[in-house]
């Protein structure tokens, strides 16, 4: 092997240095006025010395831009920039795998970073230009969204590294030191929970008012409310329990895990309302009054929306209630009837993912553990129920009842 090393041009802040076994480390080292605008090292490839000659220039480039108050990267004229990385990540199994949902959440904040950054060389960012824009959303926008640019960002980041635009360990959105979002921890009171049944079915809403039950007592997250199917409820004999059980049956959407719980005494009556009547063929449980169509995520947050609107009136506080809280609040209601932790875990869906037998149904351990955590959940005994009951249930067909273990 040559004893010279791999790039013979003189670069400033170009750093080599030959290893024990005869290879060659190099790097971009920043001298201590780079260091103080925020650059860190660089670590580059001695197996590519065009490839790593031009990052260091590159990286010289930068800093000389950014003393001079310049904090935009280069722009392109095509090729690998923020545009085509964006095109390639969506196409990518990474992308496709992701739940609906997220994709939903990751292509709104991809639009956001194409309209910014769309014709600037991916190999053109540095932490500095990506701090610099952290600290810009965050006055503008807020630290939860700034947080989420930069997280999707450092997403992008790392599929240019795996894609060979970029070398390994560059991305620059690693340790930009971000100031953590506090979570949110906005839950409900019974009477809160009542108005919001009351005024879904003040407005006629009452698949929505099933919906809101559901994932307030069942604690399910609205995609897997929304996509509820029939076949995912029917009565079921438990061993050591006399009377058959409504359970609901589903894989959850976003972890894709296994989960059976039985229904609260108190949804029951709101689920067989919604449950088809003798002789009528349907796939989704939650079937609108209006549109007489299964929901979309637009329309179910529509009559949210409307039914929240309403029942503020009367509760204000509701206001500043989202449709995500209402798993939160079964968490909160559950641990305060004695539920413990990794009871309410088999409800939430927190737990591991469980692989259930096909043909008669099989009763995992973490059903007697979710039937706990539901169970735990009571009206306080000196809280005077407000009267909205459910419409009566429609006259159908006795419910498919089968015998698990």
């Amino acid at each position: 092997m040559s004893g010279a090393a791999p790039i013979t041009d003189k670069i400033a802040s170009l750093r080599q240095r030959r290893r024990a076994d005869g290879g060659w480390r190099v790097w971009w080292e920043p001298n201590a006025s780079a260091r103080k605008l925020g650059f860190q090292p660089v670590e580059l490839n001695g197996d590519r010395p065009t490839w790593s000659a031009r990052e260091a220039k590159r990286l010289n480039d930068d800093v000389d831009r950014r003393r001079r108050g310049d904090t935009a990267p280069a722009r392109g004229s095509g090729g690998r920039t923020i545009d085509a990385l964006i095109a390639d990540y969506r196409h990518s199994v990474a992308f496709k795998e992701l739940s609906d949902a997220t994709r939903r959440s990751y292509a709104i904040n991809l639009a956001v970073i194409e309209t910014k950054w769309g014709p600037s060389n991916v190999v053109d960012f540095s932490k500095p230009i990506l701090r610099t824009w952290y600290e810009t959303v965050y006055s503008a926008s807020g630290p939860a969204q700034a947080l989420a640019l930069i997280r999707m960002f450092s997403i992008l980041m790392s599929h240019a590294e795996v894609r060979g635009w970029r070398a390994e360990n560059t991305n620059p959105c690693f340790k930009l030191k971000m100031k953590a979002v506090r979570k949110r921890h906005r839950t409900a009171t019974w009477a809160e929970f009542d108005a919001l049944v009351q005024a879904a079915q003040s407005l006629g809403y009452h698949a929505v008012a099933c919906g809101i039950v559901l994932a307030t007592l069942q604690a399910q997250r609205q995609t897997d409310v929304i996509n509820a199917k029939v076949a995912h409820f029917r009565e079921v004999e438990v061993a050591g329990i006399d009377a058959p059980v409504m359970i609901w049956e589903l894989i959850r959407s976003k972890r894709e895990n296994y989960g059976v719980m039985p229904i609260h005494p108190e949804a029951q009556p709101y689920l067989r309302m919604q449950l088809p009547v003798e002789g009528e063929d349907r796939t989704y449980l939650l079937i609108d009054e209006a549109t007489g169509q299964p929901y979309s995520g637009d329309l179910f947050r529509k009559r949210w929306a409307a039914i929240r609107a309403l029942a503020s009136k009367s509760v204000p506080g509701l206001a500043s209630l989202q449709f995500r809280d209402l798993r939160r609040i079964f968490g909160v209601w559950s641990r305060a009837g004695g539920s413990t932790k990794e009871d309410v875990g088999d409800v939430l869906g927190n737990s591991a993912a469980l692989d259930p037998q096909l043909g008669e149904i099989y009763m995992p351990p973490s059903f007697h553990t979710a039937a706990r955590a539901v169970a735990s959940i009571q009206r306080p005994a000196e809280t005077k129920r407000k009267k909205h009951d459910p419409i009566q249930p429609r006259t159908r067909t006795g419910t498919n009842r089968r015998k698990c273990s």
